[in-house]
Formats: structure tokens, C-alpha cells, sequence
């Protein structure tokens, strides 16, 4: 945690576990999708992937992990789909993206005070927009409209600015962040 006088304080502590994308959500709860260490793939039976939510007092609410169906219930899941789940792990929805548009890789994801659902196409170079239903509101193509290469990371701050992180190219050393203004009807 990083105090306002920046100060630095460990709340959480994820070991054995890797932690690949945190969330903090409008009830100050933390949400942490996991997987162990070693090779991300192939995925085996003895292979764990979490998601895990800690109320306000860091404390664990909530653990998600995939079934014996192979169902995994975080965000995005190995078969490059957008998997939601209800607080009690219930499937919500999924959503494999635009078949017309061919391969779908989705990279970062982000929410919206409205509950929309933001995702990083990286293959297409694309944001999808969907509700709270899994339904498509919109697609924006982020490197012929926007000039943004490579999306990898979303993030939404408080005054309605979508915080895009990408990889960096080929003549580029470092990766970038590009911060762009939502528009309201997607929000």
C-alpha cells in the first residue's frame, strides 16, 4: 500500500502464489488473480488459479479456483475468454470476443462505476465494451483511431480516465502508458 507522504506498507502476502492482476473495487475490497509459480502453461491438474477477494480489512472473503470441468473462474481465463462469476462462483457469462474479427486475446480488464466491462483485444488492437451481462456495447479500435500499439494493462481512475498500459515495440525500449478520457455512454 502506498501512503499520500509516499510511504510504502505490505498488506498482503501471496507467497507460494504469483499474483497477476489486482483490483480494488468501489467497496475498498482487494481482488487478486493467482496462479503457482513456474510456466504459466500448459495448465495440469495439479495446476491452481485463483482469484481471491480480502475485504477492507485485508482479511480473505472469497476464494474462486477453477472446477473439475476446467471452468476458470478468473477474469480472463486460459482459453482466451472473459469468464464472469458471481460472488458465490456461479457462472454469470462468458465472452470470446467478435468471431468476425478472428483471434481474440484479451490482456487487461477493467470496470466502470456503471458496471460496464472494459477488456484489452490485443491481437486486434482493440477495447471491448461490455455490461454487466456479457453483451457487446462497443468495440474501439485503439491503434487506428488512437495511435496505441501493443494494449496490455487497463485501469480506470476516479475522474473517468481509462489508464492504458502497453508493451513496448520494436524501436522502443520501454513500454508506455497512454491515459485516455472514456466516453460518457460507456461508462
Amino acid at each position: 500500500m502506498l501512503s499520500p507522504a509516499g510511504e510504502t506498507k505490505s498488506v498482503l502476502d501471496t507467497s507460494p502464489m504469483m499474483a497477476l492482476a489486482v483490483h480494488v473495487n468501489k467497496d475498498n475490497e482487494v481482488i487478486i488473480g493467482m496462479r503457482e509459480q513456474g510456466p504459466p502453461f500448459p495448465v495440469q491438474d495439479f495446476s491452481v488459479r485463483q482469484v481471491i477477494m480480502f475485504g477492507s480489512d485485508y482479511q480473505r472473503k472469497v476464494t474462486l479456483e477453477f472446477d473439475k470441468k476446467g471452468i476458470n473462474c478468473s477474469a480472463i481465463d486460459n482459453n482466451a475468454r472473459i469468464v464472469a462469476v458471481d460472488r458465490n462462483g456461479r457462472l454469470k457469462f462468458t465472452y470470446d470476443g467478435q468471431k468476425d474479427l478472428g483471434t481474440f486475446k484479451p490482456q487487461g480488464i477493467t470496470i466502470t462505476p456503471s458496471d460496464n466491462i472494459v477488456v484489452s483485444d490485443a491481437h486486434n488492437e482493440e477495447l471491448h465494451v461490455l455490461n454487466s451481462k456479457g453483451q457487446l456495447l462497443g468495440l474501439q479500435l485503439i491503434n487506428k483511431d488512437l495511435g496505441i500499439e501493443h494494449p496490455r494493462c487497463l485501469c480506470l481512475d476516479s475522474e473517468g480516465y481509462l489508464l492504458i498500459g502497453c508493451a513496448y515495440g520494436e524501436n522502443e525500449a520501454y513500454g508506455k502508458i497512454h491515459v485516455v478520457k472514456m466516453k460518457d455512454i460507456l461508462m
